[in-house]
């Protein structure tokens, strides 16, 4: 359920069993004793398998990409181990069914 206003609506997403999945906003966020903290790029970058500082590339000119440009390309990303985990599947499959 949402927090932010009566009924749901905009705000964080707290649940007790359940934990929050990255997205392109700047939204994300962690609760710790009441009390929220932002995920920074590159905790969002270790929940997707990617190395520390991975997104952060050369921007517009500028040596650093601003955490904006990082939170979305994270959350237009797929998690590495998964995918790689789904490839694998998809290979060993491929070869053992075969007629």
């Amino acid at each position: 359920m949402r927090s932010g206003k009566p009924g749901g609506g905009k705000g964080a997403l707290v649940q007790k069993e359940l934990s929050l999945t990255l997205a392109t906003g700047n939204d994300q966020t962690l609760f710790y004793c009441s009390k929220a903290r932002r995920l920074t790029p590159m905790e969002c970058e270790r929940l997707q398998g990617f190395p520390d500082e991975w997104t952060d590339i050369p921007y517009r000119g500028k040596p650093h990409s601003p955490d904006s440009a990082r939170y979305k390309a994270l959350g237009n990303s797929m998690a590495v181990p998964v995918m790689k985990w789904i490839g694998r599947r998809l290979y060993s499959r491929s070869y053992d069914e075969r007629p």
